[in-house]
């Protein structure tokens, strides 16, 4: 059989995708898509940490939970996530660039077969290891009796979380490099709403813990469930292949751990923070995780949907040979992506403890649980930007199949964490923490930024500086809004519903000066949204 390496065939029709409105624009129209379903999932997830703090607290047993879900977490993001986003689209897409789909097809089954046999070793190793992996990760737990059991207990619960979501994560990756994103981006959404219907069974499995354990397992079976339709509708004929020759899985195998390490160091960082914070007081190994969810509630809004689309979308522009028009468009992703972040970390910051009180201040997470986790949450805030651009320029790398680069800045940046940890962990307690990471992300992303300039030519890092200007002027304004609301006498007096609605007005307020400020100010960026907002609103009246 040929096993050919994909792109060995130059004179291959190229004939995948429909580009007859500009890629940009397809872009904006993906991720607006991908951005209402991530939207949904985090409202959802909201509702779910919610819930999970009212019946827990914060205090041991949240903890407990908290660090049993982030280890198998962190294994998802690394090895399934990361491997697919990373590796597998764009050789994927090459096969498609190069109109080889049949070579395409059994590529998908070869990895598909692979990851299930690892990812089965992995999970058995995990549930037989889970107190080593526990203390590793949460040492401090064992200062407190029961603790470090209880984690490991409910660790091992959820430890085939991670083989259910890599399988999700492969087809998540076939889909998103055919175009389809909607059942993947929806996926989410399901594990979210499993755990939530979970945490009402507490007295089926005896305790509440264990019960939401339970659930983020038969999440992963309920998100693999919503792909298999439009998998089958796309041709994927599932037959499981062992075939370690193949030149795709070589490829694979090549770039695979340096992958891991690049996509993966913002969790690794989380992890670290979670082990410095676990010898703090009760309560800020959970403080620190609901910040970092609040974070993800913007974050996922559009960045995650942006750095979705982008990667298939780099990755067909790379084998190609169009790196001029790669470079315009992760120039015009990084844009967009700042334009929505700088606001947001601006916000953040300043109604963090208002966010925190309307959001989680019920049940056992009292008003100084709010009052911990709002103060992690100011220093996770400034580095949202960070977090962002380096989800959009870690893909351009990784079309490039050049995967040393970000393992290499990864790694330095995950040092780096761990001694800013040392140097702020006693000063600002579980602050400390969240400004280690957020410090090594931009560290992270403007290194990287640096090297892809230097490799590869200017991105366009004057029209870049000249939006972030925009942005900041704008962000000002936004600033200023919020700020005369917070303070105003009596505007967030009362009972929680008064101060909800008071949040809401708020965040209103913030966001309309802030458009308004661009409108102004000349904002392309706008421009573009109000643009494709404008075309969907012409489709959906000409359907």
């Amino acid at each position: 059989m040929d096993f050919r390496v994909p792109g060995s065939n130059p004179n291959a029709s190229i004939a995948v995708l429909d580009w007859s409105m500009s890629e940009h624009r397809h872009l904006l129209r993906s991720a607006s898509v991908i951005s209402a379903a991530t939207i949904l999932s985090r409202v959802f997830g909201y509702i779910r940490d919610s819930r999970v703090a009212f019946l827990l607290g914060a205090g041991t047993a949240n903890d407990a939970y908290t660090v049993a879900y982030l280890i198998p977490n962190l294994l998802r993001r690394l090895v399934g996530e990361g491997a697919v986003s990373a590796v597998f689209i764009p050789v994927f897409s090459r096969y498609l660039a190069e109109d080889e789909k049949k070579e395409a097809w059994q590529f998908a089954n070869v990895m598909l077969t692979m990851i299930s046999i690892f990812l089965t070793a992995i999970t058995v190793l995990g549930i037989i290891f889970s107190p080593l992996l526990v203390s590793l990760f949460a040492a401090g737990f064992s200062d407190t009796p029961g603790k470090l059991e209880l984690t490991a207990t409910l660790n091992r619960i959820m430890f085939p979380y991670i083989f259910l979501v890599s399988l999700s994560a492969l087809m998540m990756g076939i889909l998103n490099s055919l175009q389809e994103f909607a059942a993947p981006a929806f996926a989410p959404v399901l594990l979210n709403l499993t755990v939530i219907a979970f945490s009402f069974l507490g007295g089926l499995f005896g305790d509440v813990t264990k019960a939401l354990a339970a659930g983020v397992v038969v999440g992963g079976v309920a998100q693999i469930a919503i792909q298999v339709p439009p998998l089958l509708r796309s041709g994927w004929k599932v037959q499981p292949k062992l075939n370690l020759l193949h030149a795709g899985v070589q490829r694979v195998f090549k770039l695979m751990v340096p992958v891991i390490f690049g996509v993966g160091v913002v969790q690794v960082n989380i992890l670290v923070d979670s082990q410095f914070a676990s010898h703090l007081d009760e309560g800020s190994v959970t403080s620190i995780y609901i910040a970092n969810r609040v974070m993800e509630l913007v974050l996922g809004g559009y960045a995650v949907a942006v750095s979705t689309v982008i990667l298939p979308l780099l990755s067909l522009q790379a084998a190609q040979k169009r790196l001029d028009e790669m470079k315009r468009t992760l120039n015009f992703a990084t844009r967009l992506i700042l334009f929505i972040t700088l606001p947001s970390s601006a916000g953040l910051m300043l109604l963090r403890h208002q966010i925190i009180e309307v959001l989680f201040q019920h049940g056992d997470f009292n008003a100084g649980s709010t009052a911990l986790t709002s103060w992690a949450l100011l220093f996770f805030a400034p580095g949202l930007s960070a977090f962002s651009v380096v989800k959009i320029i870690v893909p351009a790398f990784y079309a490039l199949q050049d995967t040393r680069t970000p393992v290499m800045i990864a790694l330095i940046a995950m040092f780096l964490n761990i001694g800013l940890n040392l140097v702020f962990i006693r000063p600002l307690q579980n602050g400390g923490p969240a400004l280690a990471t957020s410090i090594s992300a931009f560290f992270n992303g403007l290194l990287l930024m640096g090297i892809f300039y230097k490799r590869h030519g200017s991105f366009g890092m004057r029209s870049i500086a000249q939006s972030i200007l925009k942005f900041a002027i704008a962000s000002a304004a936004l600033a200023v809004v919020v700020y005369v609301l917070i303070h105003w006498p009596g505007f967030y007096a009362g009972g929680i519903i008064r101060k909800a609605v008071a949040l809401a007005v708020t965040i209103a307020a913030a966001v309309g000066t802030y458009f308004m400020t661009a409108f102004l100010l000349r904002s392309s960026e706008l421009a573009e949204l109000r643009s494709v907002h404008r075309t969907q609103r012409e489709d959906l009246h000409a359907g």
